[in-house]
């Protein structure tokens, strides 16, 4: 009987360490613009795939022509395809007539290409307008900016891109990159790595912002999602 009992403490201290060496887990979403881009967007999903992380790619129409597998790929999969305009021009420069048009060129697309009615929308370089806003409103778009930004595009920037990515994250963080270089692969497949072994899980931004309780209203602005209204809510209950 002594050893049973002295078994079963054995087991619950066991259990207790395991469970203290469980990292807190928070959520954030990896975000990625420009694409599809052929082969680096089917290494990225690789990658993706074998870390079962989820991501948002915001496309590019004249892309998505291009890279029609790709973008069906990213569907498939279980990622979240969101517009990045036509052909990555300055949509401040647009009137709310001219930016409904670019948007549902792009929107018609993606749809064409894997049938998915897409209702998240990042403008070039986050630039944006009243206008812009309107038509995204209109067209029932919300609008994703980020909290994150590594600078991943700028091969000045390489040797510091993990390193922000790292600095910057936090539980309810929008991670802005790109897929159009081998370097932001690899540091998107790194920055996965490190983060999910420090209690990360990597989603949709719509899954985010469901997690947090933030609804995606058309023609909102959104650049991170904060669980406290989460954790409130699990207070409560």
């Amino acid at each position: 009987m002594k050893r049973f009992f002295a078994a079963l403490l054995c087991a619950g201290v066991l259990i207790r360490a395991a469970q203290a060496s469980v990292p807190h887990q928070k959520y954030a979403a990896l975000t990625f613009d420009d694409g599809p881009s052929g082969a680096l967007t089917d290494r990225l999903l690789d990658a993706l795939a074998a870390r079962g992380a989820r991501a948002t790619f915001f496309v590019c129409a004249y892309r998505v022509r291009s890279y029609p597998a790709q973008t069906a790929r990213i569907a498939e999969e279980g990622h979240e395809l969101g517009l990045h305009s036509c052909c990555h021009d300055d949509m401040r420069a647009m009137t709310k007539e001219q930016a409904l048009d670019d948007l549902t060129e792009c929107m018609v697309a993606v749809s064409e290409c894997c049938g998915v009615r897409a209702r998240l929308f990042r403008p070039p370089g986050g630039l944006s307008s009243d206008a812009v806003r309107a038509a995204a409103e209109e067209l029932g778009l919300s609008m994703i900016l980020w909290s994150v930004d590594p600078l991943d595009w700028d091969p000045r920037e390489h040797g510091r891109v993990l390193g922000r990515i790292l600095e910057g994250a936090a539980d309810g963080a929008v991670i802005l990159m790109h897929e159009l270089s081998e370097h932001s692969v690899q540091c998107a497949a790194e920055a996965v790595d490190r983060l999910q072994k420090a209690g990360y899980v990597f989603v949709t931004v719509s899954e985010l912002a469901a997690r947090a309780g933030t609804e995606l209203l058309p023609g909102g602005v959104f650049r991170a999602f904060c669980p406290a209204a989460v954790d409130e809510r699990r207070r409560l209950q």
